[in-house]
């Protein structure tokens, strides 16, 4: 009788034992008990059922165990974004970069999702971040432009897409998008004259396939508002190409004061040293700051507008124009700067048989 009640517990030890100690699952944790040290660290709070979630639980334990995971932070941001969680998905990647040092592709995804949310100046902020990581980028250039656009910073934007044109390399392949909203920036100022520029440079990138009806009409249209009167153009003017290099110097007058210019199709603007364009009377916007991309290097500039622009036969007005920073003569010790796209746009402009041309641009 011994024998047999001692086979049955026998039996039934064996049968409970794997119940009683069966492993549970790594989900049954408390996930604000788990990953408070993650979420303090990303600031943000996620609703239990949410953080249950496979996809986004498997990214909260990497960052647990590895607190600067950069592949976990960019899985665990998309998750949160395909939930709905944008804003948490964008505290979240501010943060680490504050806290890990990068990467700055996480200061990209963050800042656009901001500007998504409307949160122009938490945008602002964050943008702020990537271009001091990457001061020579455009695409962050442009990200802080929009940025500073949607939060009403308009003259701030103005520098910012200006700076965006300066540091893309082949402006040809440069989105309209940031002539068009540069022009936008200048007439929310009420700048209507300089609206006319970046769309007038952006057709010149591209003559063939750009001077279409509807960029005239928006030209047009700016122009009539601020009641910009029509440019001058009483006769062709004809340089010839010289040395290897075809660089070609003019005289010509800003503002009514004479000075000597290197005729520049690949500079974006119009650039002046700091002496002439005191000579010239130009307004100086000290909060204004810029770079300036020149043969000799990147420098800072002072985003400014010139009343008058002549040469020879020609004159433009209302033209943007960037002044110099440094005291140093980067054009040369005789030169007071460079003639670019934001004057010679307005113009038709051939290069052939040794000669460069400016002509008026004939009607459509």
């Amino acid at each position: 009788m011994n024998m047999i009640r001692f086979c049955i517990l026998l039996i039934l030890s064996v049968i409970v034992a794997p119940h009683a100690g069966a492993v549970t699952s790594p989900y049954d944790e408390d996930p604000d008990v788990l990953f408070a040290p993650v979420y303090a660290r990303l600031g943000i709070a996620l609703p239990t059922n949410i953080a249950r979630d496979s996809s986004i639980w498997l990214r909260l334990d990497e960052l647990r165990r590895e607190t600067c995971d950069r592949v976990s932070i960019i899985g665990l941001a998309k998750a949160l974004d395909m939930f709905g969680f944008r804003r948490e998905a964008a505290d979240s990647l501010y943060r680490f970069v504050l806290s890990c040092g990068g990467p700055d592709n996480a200061l990209t995804m963050s800042a656009d999702t901001y500007l998504k949310l409307s949160d122009f100046a938490k945008a602002v902020e964050v943008a702020d971040a990537l271009v001091r990581m990457k001061p020579a980028s455009s695409n962050a250039m442009y990200l802080r432009a929009r940025a500073l656009d949607g939060a009403g910073n308009y003259k701030r934007a103005l520098d910012d897409y200006a700076t965006t044109i300066e540091l893309f390399a082949i402006k040809k392949h440069l989105s309209s998008n940031v002539f068009v909203n540069m022009s936008k920036a200048y007439a929310a100022l009420g700048r209507f004259c300089e609206a006319m520029s970046p769309i007038q440079t952006w057709i010149a990138l591209d003559p063939v396939n750009r001077d279409t009806s509807q960029a005239q009409k928006m030209i047009a249209d700016y122009s009539g508002k601020g009641n910009c009167g029509a440019l001058e153009a009483k006769r062709p003017e004809r340089f010839p190409l010289r040395g290897q290099t075809d660089v070609v110097v003019v005289k010509a007058e800003i503002n009514g004061t004479k000075g000597v210019f290197v005729l520049d199709t690949g500079a974006s603007f119009v650039s002046v040293q700091q002496e002439f364009a005191k000579r010239a009377k130009l307004p100086i916007d000290q909060g204004s700051n810029l770079t300036l991309h020149t043969a000799n290097g990147d420098t800072s500039g002072i985003l400014s507008k010139a009343d008058s622009i002549k040469l020879g036969g020609l004159t433009a007005t209302n033209v943007p124009i960037v002044v110099q920073r440094s005291r140093e003569k980067l054009y040369g010790e005789t030169t007071d700067g460079l003639l670019g796209m934001s004057f010679l746009a307005r113009f038709e402009v051939q290069i052939a048989n040794g000669y460069i041309e400016i002509r008026g641009r004939s009607s459509k």
